[in-house]
């Protein structure tokens, strides 16, 4: 068994951000018994990651991808989900395409441009952490204020990253090892699940707008 686990948008500098270096250190101390684990950091495009594993030698039996969600209806949430695909109408994936070549990281992305040509293995899931939309920017303030700030830190964001950080990797390494045979709930989700092409749709908005006015 070969897996890949990459993580999407993690960040190498920020030890306190649920995506950062401990994340990665975590999951490479692990000992993953007979399996073959290669750990990739993949802060880059959905584009980028495709050219990478188009270009590269080797197969994968099982693919997990870690990153946040598209949303953050509960702030320190994460949940594991099979990738099941399907057809998405040539515009919505040129819309992501769009934003792939713009430099945007994006789970969702991801997973659908990967899926269009083909370099995900028949096994994807993914592990996803609700996080705000400002929790980068005040973990690395806190960070830079000292401990004092570090501790109201749960507080301010709604969750505690450590705690977040050990679950990821947790259930990370459970289903990179085992696929959703000791998982218990792994949910399903399809292109029918994904929500709309943020950055694209504000661009459609903003000319429609201009259109009108």
């Amino acid at each position: 068994m070969r897996v890949l686990i990459g993580i999407v948008g993690h960040s190498p500098i920020l030890d306190g951000y649920p995506l950062g270096p401990l994340l990665m250190q975590d999951l490479q101390s692990r000992d993953w018994g007979t399996a073959v684990v290669d750990i990739e950091n993949m802060t880059w495009s959905p584009i980028h990651v495709t050219q990478r594993l188009q270009d590269q030698q080797t197969s994968y039996d099982r693919t997990v991808l870690i990153g946040s969600s598209a949303g953050c209806l509960k702030p320190g949430n994460v949940v594991v989900h099979r990738w099941r695909g399907g057809e998405m109408s040539t515009l919505k994936l040129q819309e992501r395409v769009y934003e792939g070549v713009t430099g945007v990281v994006s789970l969702d992305n991801t997973l659908v441009i990967g899926d269009y040509f083909k370099v995900w293995p028949d096994e994807v899931f993914t592990v996803e952490v609700d996080l705000p939309g400002d929790a980068f920017g005040e973990i690395v303030m806190a960070e830079n204020m000292g401990s004092e700030s570090e501790a109201n830190l749960s507080d301010i964001l709604g969750f505690d990253p450590d705690v977040v950080r050990k679950r990821i990797a947790d259930l990370a390494g459970c289903v990179a090892q085992y696929g959703d045979a000791r998982m218990g709930t792994v949910l399903d989700k399809s292109v029918n699940d994904l929500v709309d092409s943020e950055l694209f749709t504000k661009y459609e908005f903003k000319q429609y707008l201009n259109y009108v006015n």
